[in-house]
């Protein structure tokens, strides 16, 4: 819809003229976002960002709206034009004499959005890709057990467009800030998240969430003496949490160094949590179940990278759950992702291993979440085994157990017996103690702030907090040395 592409007809697109225009598109919207974030903020004497002629404002505007209208439709055309192996064949990547013609990183580009695009539309069904029966019985099983808020291509999907929009406008909001501390003679890189794109809670509220379903797996695998039969109880719960603690596609707030969090659970369950390290991120929890019945413990931190047009959460740590008669299981971590952070439907999906170890019996679970060999599947399924493994070689094989298959959006089976079903379960209450610490996440001033939606008052208070937490780190460098957390 940019008049640079809008005069084109979709009948006359071609690779190259594609690729040649949506770079042009590209650089044009990025200096035009630059200018438009910081010419209310220029004096009017400094006008060296301002483009040369009359009418910049009315081309400025036009260019925002044009981008604004760009829909699915169009990014469907884009995507089905792109450029396919084909283009790259021997035959067309050569120049005069036979000398091998080097990609440019523009047609590298278009190579990869080709890849990816030939992938997802396999994902989707819109290309056809040989599934066997197997797959096809997984596929019929995998949607006759589903969350209404699953995406097709799998995982959770964002289910307010509203909500979508926000989180893609960090960007402006964040070159507007720049653009501010700039002139302001501030350091650009202390440019603060904006609070109107967070959500209001924090990072340690979401994390709370997890337990929602202890109260229905735990107890069954607390009084289990069969430690394969207890493995079973502990897989199912992790994996029906996962959607407790999904959906969230608006960033939380990070919690200052120091903050808790307590929360008391239906059933009687405690949790505890604390923020003990600022950089890198790291939340302590410990939950005690009554009577002690079970204890889950540890700590995690994460970090974040990006690709085309996604995101990717790496969360780590260490994760262990205790039951009253010693046994111990420890378990691992998947690799998150989200698609389709700028345009389309934005989804959240989890992918590759995850492990649950009770070494003690010499009993491990692996799980691989969208396994690579399983075609025409959501991303949300998953299979694995249970296997007795010798603790002292964990990396030789195991001897097969038990199997499992499933989607973390609507069942877990252990050999076609179901012992999770989405539509049947029922997550336990969640409520703050009657008392809770002043350092609290309910008590943040900037989260209730937001809460209330008074996005100023809640910046305000969230630049506090962060020069409070970089004055209370200079003074423990000051005494401990740089590098003390």
């Amino acid at each position: 819809r940019h008049p640079s592409v809008a005069s084109t007809s979709s009948a006359t697109y071609n690779p190259r003229t594609l690729k040649r225009k949506s770079s042009a598109l590209w650089l044009s919207i990025l200096h035009h976002a630059f200018v438009i974030a910081t010419q209310e903020l220029l004096p009017p004497r400094l006008n060296l960002l301002r483009m040369p002629g009359d009418g910049y404002s009315d081309r400025a505007a036009d260019i925002c709206a044009a981008v604004d209208q760009v829909d699915d439709t169009f990014a469907q055309i884009a995507l089905d034009d792109l450029p396919t192996e084909e283009d790259y064949s021997s035959g067309n990547n050569t120049q005069i004499g036979g000398e091998p013609r080097q990609r440019g990183w523009l047609g590298r580009v278009g190579k990869g959005l080709s890849k990816r695009t030939m992938n997802l539309g396999k994902g989707l069904g819109l290309i056809s890709a040989q599934v066997s029966q197997e797959d096809e019985n997984a596929r019929a099983m995998v949607n006759s057990c589903r969350s209404p808020l699953a995406s097709p291509v799998g995982g959770i999907a964002c289910q307010d467009p509203a909500e979508a929009k926000l989180a893609r406008s960090v960007l402006s909001m964040m070159i507007r800030q720049m653009g501010r501390n700039l002139l302001q003679g501030q350091n650009v890189m202390n440019t603060s998240f904006p609070i109107q794109c967070c959500q209001p809670k924090t990072i340690l509220e979401i994390a709370q969430s997890q337990g929602g379903f202890f109260h229905a797996f735990l107890p069954q695998a607390a009084r289990a003496k069969d430690p394969v039969e207890r493995m079973k109880n502990v897989v199912s719960c992790f994996v029906a949490a996962m959607t407790l603690t999904s959906a969230n596609f608006l960033k939380p707030l990070n919690p200052i160094l120091g903050e808790t969090l307590q929360a008391d659970y239906s059933d009687g369950s405690k949790l505890y949590m604390e923020q003990t390290c600022h950089h890198p991120p790291i939340s302590s929890f410990h939950l005690v179940a009554p009577g002690k019945m079970y204890e889950y413990y540890g700590f995690t931190t994460f970090d974040i990278g990006f690709g085309y047009n996604r995101m990717f959460l790496n969360t780590s740590g260490q994760r262990t759950l205790r039951f009253e008669d010693g046994g111990v299981i420890e378990i691992g971590f998947p690799k998150d992702r989200v698609s389709n952070v700028f345009w389309g439907t934005m989804h959240h999906e989890t992918l590759g291993e995850q492990l649950f170890v009770d070494a003690a019996n010499g009993i491990r679970c692996s799980i691989t979440y969208a396994p690579a060999h399983r075609k025409g599947l959501p991303t949300d399924f998953f299979e694995g085994a249970i296997e007795r493994f010798d603790p002292k070689r964990p990396d030789a094989d195991g001897q097969l157990v038990s199997t499992v298959e499933g989607s973390w959006v609507g069942f877990c089976d252990f050999d076609g017996v179901r012992y999770w079903d989405s539509r049947s379960s029922q997550k336990q209450a969640i409520s703050p103690p009657a008392r809770t610490l002043p350092s609290d996440s309910r008590r943040r001033p900037d989260r209730n702030a937001l809460a209330a939606k008074d996005y100023k008052l809640g910046q305000a208070k969230k630049l506090e907090l962060e020069e409070q937490q970089r004055h209370e780190r200079r003074l423990r460098e000051a005494v401990h040395g740089k590098h003390s957390k």
